[in-house]
């Protein structure tokens, strides 16, 4: 058996931090907006290729609740490739694209099953007699507290048991997408856990393997290397997972380390010929990273930095060669990497109470109505999200103590 596990498609996605505007050439801002549909359109060509048995695609078709006709016109076209060579198709709604109606809108072809917002299962029976029971449930609104896996039937219901959770383990007493914990779906006695929502490629488990194969194009700089699907193949060893990279644009954070006696045309030229040296195969937006010493960064770096102008100046030199080198800065930022020293009294403070403030359990407690809102909680999902936000509170306290705005009383 041979199936492809994917999720989070977000047709129609905006991309956050990419401006369309007179720096960004309008061929690259093209080539960006297109990028999920051209993922996906491999991805249907790789089930064609590979003759899969079937596709899952785990919620977030769509990157909301409405859809233009672009994107609803491609999607059932990508569908009907499957339909024509016989390929079933099992789909969910999420939160972003969310359906109160269960999607009875969508005419969908006829092999296409859709699951609604009650658990339910579909049965299929391949080509070679393999009997597959595939559980699942769509979103009717953005937001599903309650414990949806708990409704799943026991596993074993066939030669081969799959569970499809577009959804996110749970974590303190708030969570807003579907909770689960990975006891409970292991205890459940499937054979794959299909899941969706979380951007990022990870396995929760081996045995029975709990995937997430992330979205097939990353949106911002929070969803950074390549994204694409999980083709999952069954024999008599067990179950084989593989990612196949799809999306034609990759987000790619740079770090470059410059000195203080670097001026503005310095540090540019030293950019863009890293970007050249790099050789990238296919295109990259990329977040570059100045990372200084214990001597500062010249100050003119450091004003244009902060203003913008220096990324202007990069722009500039690639605007014409972009294409050749396969690479795109849209954001620069200065780090100081000198660790940051207060008075010996706020030191001492600062040292003891970082740790308790910025962890990921006091972060969670603290934004929890914020999480309420998916592009937060998709922002403070990845693993460096909590040290991002140490590192930009303390550049603030240090700016802070600099201005000598602390007062005794403060």
């Amino acid at each position: 058996m041979k199936f492809i596990h994917t999720a989070d498609l977000h047709l129609d996605t905006p991309f956050a931090g990419i401006k369309d505007d007179g720096a960004t050439p309008t061929e690259l801002w093209k080539t960006l907006h297109d990028a999920p549909y051209a993922s996906f359109t491999q991805i249907v060509t790789d089930a064609i290729e590979q003759q899969v048995d079937f596709m899952l695609i785990v919620g977030d078709l769509f990157d909301s609740k409405t859809q233009s006709a672009y994107a609803l016109n491609f999607l059932l076209e990508q569908l009907e490739r499957l339909h024509v060579h016989h390929i079933p198709v099992l789909l969910s709604f999420g939160n972003h694209d969310f359906q109160a109606d269960g999607g009875a809108k969508f005419q969908f072809p006829e092999n296409v099953q859709v699951f609604g917002r009650e658990v339910s299962t579909k049965h299929l029976t391949l080509r070679d007699g393999t009997t597959v029971a595939i559980s699942g449930f769509s979103y009717d609104q953005q937001a599903v507290t309650d414990d949806v896996v708990a409704d799943f039937p026991a596993g074993h219901q066939a030669d081969f048991t799959i569970g499809m959770v577009h959804g996110a383990v749970k974590t303190g007493t708030d969570s807003h997408y579907a909770p689960f914990t990975i006891p409970e779906l292991v205890n459940k006695g499937y054979d794959y856990w299909a899941l969706g929502h979380i951007h990022k490629r990870q396995q929760l488990n081996a045995h029975p393997p709990i995937n997430y194969p992330g979205d097939i194009q990353g949106r911002h700089k929070n969803e950074p290397g390549e994204k694409g699907y999980l083709l999952v193949t069954t024999n008599n060893q067990g179950i084989t997972t593989d990612f196949v990279a799809t999306a034609p644009v990759v987000y790619t954070p740079i770090e470059l380390e410059i000195s203080a006696s670097m001026g503005m045309n310095q540090v540019v030229s030293e950019l863009v010929g890293t970007l050249t040296n790099a050789d990238f195969s296919q295109l990259q937006l990329v977040n570059v990273i100045l990372k200084t010493g214990a001597a500062g960064v010249h100050p003119e770096v450091a004003l244009n930095a902060q203003t913008g102008i220096l990324l202007g100046q990069v722009q500039q030199e690639l605007q014409h060669n972009y294409q050749q080198i396969n690479a795109w800065v849209y954001e620069v930022k200065v780090v100081e990497t000198e660790q940051m020293h207060f008075a010996d009294l706020d030191e001492a403070f600062w040292q003891t109470t970082k740790a308790t403030v910025f962890n990921q359990a006091n972060v969670n407690q603290l934004a929890k109505k914020l999480f309420k809102q998916d592009f937060i909680y998709q922002e403070f999902s990845h693993p460096g999200a909590v040290a991002d936000l140490l590192q930009q509170s303390e550049t603030f306290l240090q700016g802070k103590t600099d201005q000598e705005e602390f007062t005794d009383e403060d």
